[in-house]
């Protein structure tokens, strides 16, 4: 087992013929789940199951953002150290193209990366609103683009999501995506709640969530249909679910290092963000 996957306590594939062990993926998988592969639609279930536990919506800092009880500050905290994770975004999944031999996933998910750096033709990407959405909460390009000045736990946690990624099956990096199967609805929850209680955003500061409603899905779908077609065995099902675990992981621990950082007291580590009073 690798220390990524130490420090997550997280299973991930072992070579064929190891002793099945399913890891944290045993509290979401039946009893059975050893005997026998689960079917597409059983293995779906189950990875919603993870969604509907583990996403990080449902982390204290998101439930406070949704109801309007985070400060200017930690909105502009939110929205720096998110960065590092969206300007990540399309390395991670050029890691993944580059591993694929097959064409038809080729020419799939390099949207992705279209869909996060845009294009020639002027498409704007999802990196450059996010900047927007920084900007907009009075927040400096080069401040937020550096990444200097992000947590160094966020910046610990995307570099295990890249570490995840390279170092492991394609399976495992495929499913590593699939938080995307939640994301649309946290979004439509979202953007509503910030534009109701939050007199300083607007609808402009928020494009970035609005062709992702669309984006995501989308995606999300594709990498479905790969990981339920390719998790054959019980113990790649379990891989599957591992490492959407381990991602899920990953997105509440940044928030879990926002929340110590900036929440009452203010615990901010050196060289970090501190922001000023408003």
């Amino acid at each position: 087992m690798t220390a990524l996957a130490e420090a997550w306590n997280c299973v991930l594939p072992e070579p064929d013929g190891a002793a099945y062990d399913p890891g944290p993926a045993r509290e979401f998988l039946p009893p059975n789940s050893r005997d026998r592969p689960l079917s597409p639609q059983e293995l779906e279930q189950v990875l919603r199951s993870v969604g509907a536990a583990r996403y990080h919506v449902l982390h204290p800092f998101h439930q406070r953002m949704n109801v309007g009880e985070l400060s200017f500050a930690q909105m502009q905290a939110w929205a720096l150290n998110r960065y590092c994770y969206q300007a990540v975004i399309p390395k991670k999944d050029a890691l993944i193209l580059a591993r694929s031999d097959d064409p038809a996933f080729r020419r799939e998910w390099r949207k992705r990366i279209v869909d996060h750096d845009g294009d020639d033709a002027g498409s704007e990407g999802g990196i450059r609103r996010w900047i927007k959405l920084a900007e907009g909460l009075g927040l400096g390009t080069q401040m937020v683009v550096s990444t200097r000045y992000a947590l160094p736990a966020t910046r610990y946690a995307v570099a295990s999501y890249i570490d995840l990624v390279t170092r492991h099956s394609m399976l495992v990096a495929v499913a590593s995506s699939l938080t995307e199967m939640f994301s649309g609805a946290a979004i439509a929850q979202r953007v509503p709640a910030m534009l109701a209680r939050y007199d300083y955003i607007t609808e402009e500061t928020l494009a970035y969530f609005t062709p992702r409603l669309t984006q995501a899905p989308r995606d999300a779908d594709f990498a479905l249909a790969y990981v339920t077609r390719h998790a054959d065995t019980p113990q790649r099902q379990a891989d599957a679910v591992n490492a959407l675990i381990a991602k899920c992981d990953m997105l509440w621990a940044m928030l879990d290092a926002l929340d110590h950082a900036y929440g009452a007291p203010q615990r901010i580590p050196p060289g970090a963000f501190r922001p000023e009073e408003r």
